[in-house]
């Protein structure tokens, strides 16, 4: 089954059609700045995945975990008071909803801020839609033993880091700043324990590469559940693993922006054509 989630005044989505999560592995219940889950999908707050955490003892009215969502679905309350974070949208109980429907109805709760996972929660007075999921993800269980095989090959060669100003996701025209690459290549290794993404590209110097850590879990989720890779300027995709630097990775029109930002040589941005960024994950993931 899939499922819908709408406003309990207008009627109106809140959310797209999603499907419950049940692989634990591309659960994120401690790295910072990382999704709790994958976009695309939920959890109910009882469900086991989330067992032993924070959202074991959250508020039991908001039932319904999920990414964080762009405007077009959910947005944020206009009352700066229910969302001003350190670093970003902060959430200050059940008493203080911070997401609301276009019609105004305060629908959820919602954390993007410095520490911790970042989610979504919906009010249990949400509208709960289901209906049979036509195209079910498939060969799950063989990709995640094909990804673990691939994982496990040592990182030859140190990143190169590109340089430049550091861009801002939410601001383009501050994206010329970054190198552009052209037509690149993924691939992965380190360990569960220890992943990165390397990413080669024409457009880098001779025998240079691109190493990106990240957490297991959201190796999994581009790979293995085919999340998108990128979110919108408004709200970027982004990850955190342990001590490393901060990456966000954003779309708009047709380029896609990744930024790493992190003590010493850590920090530095590139733009890459979104055709060819989806092309790439496509071939790893294939």
């Amino acid at each position: 089954m899939r499922s819908r989630f709408c406003c309990p005044r207008c009627g109106e989505a809140l959310t797209p059609w999603v499907r419950e999560l049940e692989l634990a592995e591309a659960v994120n219940l401690q790295e910072s700045n990382t999704w709790v889950l994958p976009s695309g999908w939920f959890v109910r707050r009882d469900s086991e995945l989330l067992a032993g955490s924070a959202f074991t003892y959250g508020p039991a009215n908001h039932p319904w975990v999920f990414a964080p969502m762009t405007n077009w679905w959910l947005r944020v309350h206009s009352d700066p008071l229910r969302t001003v974070g350190c670093c970003g949208l902060a959430c200050f109980g059940p008493e203080r909803p911070n997401l609301v429907c276009a019609c105004g109805e305060e629908v959820g709760l919602g954390y993007c801020d410095c520490i911790g996972p970042y989610w979504y929660a919906l009010h249990e007075s949400v509208v709960h839609e289901q209906e049979v999921d036509a195209a079910p993800p498939q060969a799950i269980a063989e990709r995640l033993t094909r990804l673990r095989e691939r994982v496990a090959r040592p990182i030859v060669r140190a990143g190169y880091a590109p340089g430049g100003r550091q861009p801002l996701h939410h601001d383009p025209s501050s994206w010329r700043e970054a190198l552009r690459l052209g037509e690149v290549r993924v691939d992965c290794g380190g360990g569960i324990e220890d992943p990165a993404l390397v990413i080669a590209s024409q457009q880098l110097p001779a025998g240079a590469q691109l190493v990106v850590p990240l957490p297991w879990c959201q190796l999994v989720r581009l790979v293995v559940l085919e999340e998108q890779p990128w979110a919108e300027t408004e709200s970027p995709l982004t990850w955190q693993h342990g001590n490393g630097p901060a990456v966000c990775v954003s779309r708009h029109s047709r380029q896609v922006l990744l930024t790493t930002w992190g003590p010493g040589d850590a920090s530095w941005a590139v733009t890459i054509e979104a055709r060819a960024w989806a092309e790439a994950w496509a071939r790893f993931a294939g």
